[in-house]
C-alpha cells in the first residue's frame, strides 16, 4: 500500500538569533529563503533603532541584507550580532 502524504507544504523554518550589544536577544522563526533585511528592519523597529546605522555580524563578518538567511550561510540556532556604524577612527594630531 502507498502512504497518502498530504499535499501541504512543509517548509522548515529556523531558529534565528540577534544579539545586541547591550546583550539583549531577539529570536526569529524564519524560512531559510527569507531576505534578511526582513528580520533586520523588523528588529531596528522592535529596539527603536535607524536601520541605517545598524550593521549585522555573523562570525565577525557583515551580513548581506540583500542575500537570504541559507544564501548568507546561516543555520538553525545561528546568532547574528547587531552593532551600531560608527565612522573614522583614525588619529589626529
Amino acid at each position: 500500500m502507498s502512504e497518502n502524504k498530504s499535499p501541504v507544504d512543509e517548509t522548515t523554518t529556523i531558529e534565528i538569533h540577534v544579539q545586541s550589544q547591550d546583550g539583549s536577544i531577539i529570536i526569529f522563526n524564519v524560512s531559510p529563503d527569507t531576505i534578511t533585511k526582513k528580520i533586520f528592519k523588523i528588529y531596528c523597529k522592535k529596539k527603536q533603532m535607524d536601520y541605517k546605522t545598524v550593521r549585522f555580524l555573523f562570525d565577525g563578518k557583515r551580513v548581506s541584507p540583500a542575500k537570504t538567511i541559507d544564501e548568507n550561510g546561516l543555520k538553525n540556532g545561528d546568532e547574528i550580532v547587531a552593532v551600531l556604524h560608527q565612522d573614522g577612527g583614525g588619529f589626529t594630531n
